[in-house]
C-alpha cells in the first residue's frame, strides 16, 4: 500500500462524515466555487479528497461517478479527475436524479411552488395516460398540479397521476416538497426508474395562464412514466415548461 494511502486507511473501515449525496452537493458547491480544483481543472487525488472530505473510499468513488454521470467533471487517463471547464448556465442536466429544486440550488436559484391542487379521479376522467402501459378505465388516481417559479419567475406546470392503489394517501404536507422522497419513505415502496419522452406541444388553460401566454403558444414538455424497482408502474406526468426559459443539458460520452 503507498504512503498517501495508508494515511487514510483507517477511514476507510469506519462510515464516512457524508453520505454519498450530500458528498456529491459538497464536492459540486466546491468545484463551482473553484476552490478545489487547480488552474487546469485537475481535481486533488482519491486519498487527498478522501483526508479533506473525510469521506470511505467507497463513497467518494460513488460521488466521483454521480458528477461524472451528470456531466461536472470527467476523468482523463492517466492524468486524474478535471472539472469540466463549461457547464451550460441554468440548463436542467437531463442525468439529474437528485431533482429539480436540488439541481437548480446548485447553480444558485430557487425553485418554489406557488400553486398546488389534488383530486382523485379514475383513468376516464384524466387528461392524458402513460406513453407506455394500458390501465383499466376505472383505476383511481391521484391527480396532482404543481405550478412552479424559478427565482420567482413562472417556470413550469407539473400535471402528475398518482395510482392510487400503489401510493396511498398523498399528505397536503407532502405536495411542497419531492414527492419521489414521499413515496421512497413509504415501506416496501423504492422508486426506481422513469421513461422521459421530450416534446412540444401547444398549450390552453392552466399553463399558459401561469407563463402569460396566448392560448395555442408552445410549451416544451417532459412526459415521465415512472417505476417502482419492482418494475410496476406508480406515475406518470406531464411537466410544461416556459419555453422561453427551458434549456435542457445531455452529457453524451463516446467511449
Amino acid at each position: 500500500m503507498s504512503d498517501e494511502y495508508r494515511g487514510v486507511e483507517k477511514l476507510s473501515q469506519r462510515e464516512s462524515s457524508y453520505s454519498t449525496k450530500e458528498l456529491v452537493n459538497q464536492l459540486l458547491k466546491d468545484i463551482q466555487q473553484g476552490v478545489i480544483q487547480g488552474a487546469d481543472g485537475q481535481l486533488p487525488t482519491e486519498p487527498e479528497l478522501m483526508k479533506q472530505y473525510q469521506v470511505t473510499r467507497y463513497t467518494l468513488r460513488q460521488a466521483l461517478k454521480n458528477l461524472a454521470n451528470l456531466g461536472y467533471i470527467y476523468q482523463a487517463h492517466g492524468s486524474g479527475t478535471f472539472a469540466r471547464p463549461h457547464h451550460v448556465e441554468g440548463a436542467i442536466s437531463l442525468q439529474n436524479n437528485v431533482g429539480l429544486t436540488a439541481e437548480m440550488a446548485r447553480q444558485g436559484k430557487i425553485v418554489k411552488t406557488t400553486g398546488i391542487s389534488q383530486q382523485i379521479v379514475p383513468l376516464s376522467k384524466a387528461a392524458f395516460v402513460p406513453e407506455s402501459q394500458k390501465l383499466a378505465q376505472d383505476t383511481e388516481l391521484i391527480s396532482v398540479i404543481r405550478q412552479r417559479t424559478l427565482d420567482d419567475e413562472p417556470f413550469l406546470v407539473e400535471h402528475s397521476y398518482y395510482l392510487k392503489s400503489m401510493v396511498g394517501e398523498i399528505p397536503d404536507s407532502a405536495l411542497k416538497g419531492s414527492l419521489f422522497a414521499f413515496i421512497d419513505q413509504k415501506p416496501g415502496l423504492k422508486v426506481g426508474f422513469i421513461d422521459s419522452v421530450i416534446e412540444c406541444e401547444m398549450i390552453t388553460g392552466t399553463p399558459a395562464r401561469f407563463f402569460n401566454l396566448a392560448d395555442g403558444s408552445p410549451s416544451l414538455v417532459v412526459r415521465d412514466d415512472s417505476y417502482l424497482s419492482s418494475g410496476k408502474l406508480f406515475a406518470f406526468s406531464k411537466i410544461f415548461y416556459d419555453f422561453r426559459k427551458t434549456k435542457f443539458f445531455m452529457l453524451k460520452k463516446m467511449h
